[in-house]
């Protein structure tokens, strides 16, 4: 697959401000309210840090979204690791609706536990590809693991009393 590089960042930017759109309807009005009603594990990012989190999320899967519609390697890897990509961005914007929404932090850590194995899988696909879009995805890997500490420690501070 190789797109101009006009026609392959414009769908990059497209696919990442649909996710966020999707994300913030997902998550709703009150993430602030939600967030300020959660007993937070020590080392916890306070809010602002999360917003800063989430833009070099987008960063960084534009950029990868890009180099795959870019690069010419094997069509239909290609293919499968965008819409890999693509199903990734959708289980984010879901997980925002179990945990914000739904307000189920049992489940929005099981889902979050299991977004690593999407991870390694999307790792592997850009290490064949494009090693440097592989290694843009790194930071996001470091974070990924913070993020099951963080929901498992979350889950476990407001857990009901049984």
């Amino acid at each position: 697959m190789s797109l101009e590089a006009g026609s392959a960042l414009a769908v990059a930017l497209g696919m990442c401000a649909a996710a966020a759109v999707i994300e913030g309807l997902c998550a709703g009005g009150s993430v602030k309210a939600r967030f300020a009603e959660l007993r937070q594990p020590a080392l916890s990012a306070p809010l602002w840090v999360w917003y800063i989190i989430g833009a070099l999320y987008y960063l960084i899967f534009g950029f990868l979204i890009y180099r795959l519609l870019a690069g010419s390697g094997d069509h239909a890897l290609t293919l499968a690791t965008l819409a890999l990509v693509a199903a990734m961005m959708i289980g984010i914007a879901l997980w925002n609706y179990v945990f914000f929404r739904a307000r189920n932090l049992y489940v929005s850590h099981v889902v979050a536990s299991l977004f690593p194995v999407l991870d390694i899988a999307l790792f592997a696909c850009l290490l064949y590809l494009d090693r440097l879009a592989a290694l843009s995805l790194v930071p996001y890997l470091v974070y990924r693991a913070y993020a099951v500490w963080w929901g498992y420690g979350i889950w476990k501070l407001n857990a009901p009393e049984s």
